[in-house]
């Protein structure tokens, strides 16, 4: 018994990120949309896993989108000035906004160990589902924005 609680405070510890160890995001070449990507896809799994392993969630965090990795890199506009003036750019924050309050939604549920309803929060008809797609769609449209930019500048200086 002693053994499965410290398991289960060992996994608590994996699916908690102090905003001190955020991994820094860099967007300097087209493919590291990639990264953007990953980021939140973490983000997603860590509301998914806690729900199958009916853990808590800390909804203070959930609901803070500059505590993940993409809402940090998101909230730090002066560090990529070439990213960040694109107009995807500001609807990727404000998509990424909307993504925290729906997981903070679930972990409201998953806090009341209301399991059966925060699982319908995160099904594929969900706007939960329909806020993570939003990011992803988002995200893409941020590609091909900062694509164009860098096409628009090489003609520029041909």
């Amino acid at each position: 018994m002693v053994e499965q609680i410290e398991q289960i405070e060992q996994r608590k510890t994996e699916f908690t990120i102090p905003l001190k160890t955020l991994i820094p995001i860099k967007f300097r070449r087209s493919e590291d949309h990639l990264i953007l990507i990953a980021s939140h896809a973490f983000w997603k799994e860590r509301v998914c896993n806690a729900i199958f392993n009916k853990e808590t969630l800390d909804i203070t965090e959930m609901l803070d989108g500059r505590l993940s990795d993409l809402g940090h890199w998101l909230d730090s506009p002066q560090e990529h000035p070439h990213v960040s003036c694109l107009s995807s750019y500001h609807e990727l924050k404000k998509r990424n906004t909307e993504f925290h309050i729906q997981a903070g939604r679930v972990a409201e549920y998953l806090n009341s160990k209301r399991y059966d309803a925060a699982l319908r929060l995160t099904d594929q008809n969900s706007a939960f589902e329909s806020a993570s797609n939003a990011v992803i769609q988002t995200i893409f449209l941020l590609k091909k924005e900062f694509d164009r930019s860098i096409k628009n500048k090489s003609n520029h200086s041909s």
